[in-house]
């Protein structure tokens, strides 16, 4: 997957699929807890950084990536207040600036009240939705350019949830962001992002426009996936479900990784692995039984004309 300056990239999959792994390599803190990339690469700004010392890794964390982890509560230190985690960030990006005026700015960046009731208080004494704006304002206290959110709208209920998309969707505009969110809420990434990636067991296999993978789906995954979305069955009907487990990494060895739980699966399926094909929206799908798009065929638009 690629991110450009000011995009918003939507990675969806379920439980297992490899999105948490990506990030956490994507930002450096794989190679932090002792993991390595052992295939692929990442690249920051033209530079490689699959191998990337700590010293290159803490240049990049300060001012171009910056992570909202899944869960406030356990990402917040429970012994510290928030003015003093929030000045604890700022201070290590710059020493100079005025404490109080930078964090006043970062709380009204998120939309929470510069009381000293929010900047006294500690974690669990504010409500999850409170946390996660929290969360926010320490990622924008380095001042980054890209801003990957993993899962930030769970267990928040819907008012909520909305609350916080809009609020990605204010900082992009404000910032100029760039936006990597991860989520198993497939409307809150149709909402937020213009782009998306679907993964399953550790690979991408379909990405393109949000707004053209969605309504279309190109692998039998994702039609899967958008198939289990509650409000898409009629009341009084069972729920669809994927049916089986997703394999684990030491399970893949040879054909499509989703050939055991796909409606669709051919015999080929289960003796060659699918090669990305690019489709005639503009992404790619990785499923043998994907349409290539005919270089003589009309768009659309061009057939409607005629």
């Amino acid at each position: 997957m690629e991110v450009a300056p000011g995009e918003a990239v939507g990675l969806v999959g379920e439980t297992g699929s490899g999105k948490t792994m990506t990030v956490r390599a994507a930002t450096g803190l794989l190679s932090a807890a002792g993991g390595r990339v052992t295939r692929g690469a990442i690249t920051i700004d033209g530079e490689d950084a699959t191998a990337a010392t700590e010293k290159a890794w803490r240049r990049w964390q300060g001012k171009t990536l910056a992570l909202v982890p899944q869960s406030s509560m356990s990402s917040l230190s429970p012994l510290r207040r928030v003015r003093g985690q929030l000045a604890e960030t700022i201070r290590r990006v710059d020493r100079a600036v005025d404490l109080d005026d930078q964090i006043a700015g970062l709380l009204e960046s998120v939309h929470l009240p510069v009381t000293k009731e929010v900047l006294d208080s500690y974690p669990h004494e504010l409500s999850g939705g409170m946390r996660q704006r929290v969360m926010i304002a320490l990622a924008l206290a380095v001042k980054p350019r890209l801003l990957i959110a993993d899962e930030p709208t769970t267990a928040l209920d819907v008012a909520i949830r909305g609350e916080i998309l809009e609020l990605f969707g204010e900082l992009r505009r404000e910032r100029k962001l760039a936006l990597v969110m991860v989520s198993h809420d497939i409307s809150a990434i149709a909402a937020a992002t213009d782009r998306i990636v679907v993964m399953y067991a550790g690979q991408s296999v379909e990405s393109g426009p949000t707004g053209s993978v969605l309504p279309d789906p190109g692998h039998p995954y994702t039609e899967a996936l958008l198939a289990a979305i509650p409000q898409r069955t009629p009341p009084g009907l069972p729920l669809p479900v994927v049916s089986g487990q997703p394999p684990r990494p030491e399970e893949i060895t040879i054909g499509c990784a989703f050939a055991p739980r796909c409606p669709k699966v051919k015999d080929a399926c289960r003796n060659q692995t699918p090669a990305p094909v690019v489709v005639a929206r503009g992404g790619q799908v990785s499923c043998l039984l994907a349409h290539r798009p005919d270089p003589q065929a009309p768009s659309k638009t061009e057939a409607k004309v005629r």
